[in-house]
């Protein structure tokens, strides 16, 4: 996928050796006005490659095991809301105004989808790791922390060439 750097706001965490892990990025883009679900974006090429392989060898259906088996679906749903709101106040109050009044849809799912732009379901359902790595990088927080830690997606730069 082709970043759009039009929709940064700005760096929201560095590594150890000074350089951006995690940017923010705008909910909307301002010239295409066409929606962004992705509030944190990963930019660490080692914690990438690491997310990648991760994911590659059935990384996201652990994260959600784990977080299933230790009945986290309360603070899933709570990471969500969280992320929801977090998009939401990233609009100016025209954007908003806007949105309700010529694009109902469009502000409705920004304002009823979760991380990384997924609706709410029953279980706990996860994006990509690297949406993960990203969001709990960038908040300090996030149910599966323990598993993200675990497997190396803490935020370290171990080996890191950026």
């Amino acid at each position: 996928m082709r970043f759009d750097s039009e929709l940064v706001i700005g760096s929201c965490r560095r590594c150890i050796h000074g350089h951006t892990q995690v940017i923010v990025c705008r909910p909307l883009s301002r010239r295409k006005f066409r929606p962004f679900p992705t509030t944190f974006w990963l930019m660490c090429p080692y914690l990438i490659h690491r997310a990648g392989m991760i994911e590659s060898h059935g990384g996201v259906h652990e994260l959600e095991d784990w977080m299933s088996e230790r009945k986290l679906k309360h603070e899933w749903r709570k990471y969500n809301i969280l992320h929801q709101r977090l998009r939401i106040s990233l609009l100016t109050e025209h954007q908003k105004k806007y949105l309700r009044k010529y694009h109902k849809s469009l502000y409705h799912s920004l304002v009823s989808t979760g991380t990384g732009g997924m609706k709410y379901t029953e279980g706990i359902n996860v994006k990509c790791l690297h949406l993960q790595t990203a969001s709990y990088l960038a908040l300090n927080y996030h149910p599966g922390e323990e598993w993200l830690m675990n497997n190396g997606l803490c935020g370290y730069c171990k080996d890191c060439m950026c």
